[in-house]
């Protein structure tokens, strides 16, 4: 019995580390070394594992640069060279050249294990200048060429250890272009490429995401209280909830006025996180230190989503408000840029965090034109929620 359990519990751990999700970037390149497969003449299959038809003498350096235009859906531009041994023909140590562009498939590109299908072609350079290739005593073939045109097409596969790097390993059929003067066939072969792959840029995100993200705020520090204010969909009868805020009468501190959860049913009209009950300057945003009153200019805070640190163009239109303050109301005060996160994750992880979403708004004003001598860039952790907050320097 222990052992089924165990094996449950191994096969339950199996899948979720197969499906474990992982953010696809729009970029990516992949380094690795190749092995290119001269095959029997008659079945590219035949013998496809037999050593003598591999080139495994020499390595053969590949590169190969990649986009992303969607997350299914890849372009990209590869690039071999070296020294090759091609056993068909009987060649040794031959240069090696192949560049061209091509598509990629992705099948499960968000998960660890990333399978994927290509399509591709470009030149191809091996010299088989007064080559020949013996079938039989009475057969044989003649090559005089080192250039060509191929098409290729096959499978690869990403093993990403992280989310941003991972193995590559991958195997191709290159089909040579017809031509009148040679046999085609006769100059086909395999590439194998084993390697490590690494992606860069910004995620990619579908439309369906962007929308995801924009919902995922945290709720205890949002400055956006439309969204918990729409009725909740319960049948909970009017005699029971008067304002219709989703919150019961007997657990209602102001019973008659819509309001939010965290603030046991009270509104918060100005959104400055303080309950209009307790705000002394209710329809004015302000400090808790300053009762809900502004002091002087109170920057509204710019909120970032989990665990990022780039911004929405809900929280640039608040830095366009910000820098129109900084250059015409204050144009010679300087200024705090603290940047915060939540609770969730460890301390020194938070802290690197914060202070990249303080020096990604920094970035973005400098950008605009504010003088960078005058802010002060901080990473603060975890204080007060996913934001950064901008305040005058005393």
């Amino acid at each position: 019995m222990k052992k089924v359990n165990f094996f449950i519990i191994a096969l339950f751990s199996l899948f979720s580390f197969v499906f474990a999700q992982y953010d696809q970037k729009k970029w990516y390149i992949r380094i690795g070394y190749n092995d290119m497969n001269y095959y029997p003449m008659d079945n590219p299959f035949k013998c496809f594992l037999q050593k003598k038809n591999h080139n495994v003498n020499s390595l053969v350096p590949n590169i190969e640069l990649g986009h992303n235009i969607n997350p299914n859906i890849g372009l990209y531009l590869e690039g071999t060279l070296g020294m090759v041994d091609n056993e068909r023909w009987k060649i040794k140590e031959s240069f090696f050249l192949k560049l061209g562009p091509g598509i990629n498939f992705h099948f499960f590109p968000k998960y660890w294990l990333d399978p994927y299908m290509r399509l591709g072609g470009g030149y191809h350079q091996f010299d088989y200048s007064n080559k020949t290739l013996t079938v039989s005593d009475s057969k044989y073939y003649k090559l005089n060429r080192k250039n060509f045109f191929l098409l290729d097409g096959g499978f690869g596969m990403n093993f990403w250890i992280v989310s941003n790097l991972g193995l590559n390993l991958q195997s191709t059929y290159n089909q040579v272009v017809p031509s009148p003067y040679f046999l085609t066939e006769k100059a086909n072969f395999w590439k194998n490429t084993i390697g490590l792959a690494f992606r860069f840029g910004e995620n990619y995100l579908s439309d369906n995401d962007e929308n995801q993200t924009v919902e995922i705020q945290d709720k205890e520090n949002s400055y956006f209280p439309e969204e918990e204010k729409k009725p909740l969909e319960t049948e909970i009868s009017k005699k029971e909830d008067l304002d219709n805020d989703g919150i019961l009468d007997k657990e209602d501190s102001c019973p008659d006025k819509f309001g939010l959860k965290k603030f046991k049913g009270c509104p918060d009209t100005d959104s400055d996180n303080i309950p209009d009950s307790e705000d002394l300057c209710p329809k004015k945003y302000g400090s808790k230190e300053n009762n809900g009153c502004p002091d002087q200019i109170v920057f509204k805070p710019i909120l970032f989503n989990f665990g990022k640190f780039t911004l929405s163009p809900s929280s640039l239109v608040i830095i366009d408000e910000i820098y129109e303050i900084m250059m015409k109301k204050l144009p010679n005060d300087k200024f705090y840029i603290n940047g915060y996160t939540d609770s969730y994750g460890k301390s020194s992880y938070n802290k690197v965090l914060s202070l990249k979403r303080a020096n990604y708004v920094f970035k973005i004003l400098v950008s605009k034109g504010v003088d960078p001598s005058r802010m002060e860039v901080r990473g603060l952790g975890k204080k007060k929620g996913r934001r950064v907050e901008i305040t005058i320097k005393k």
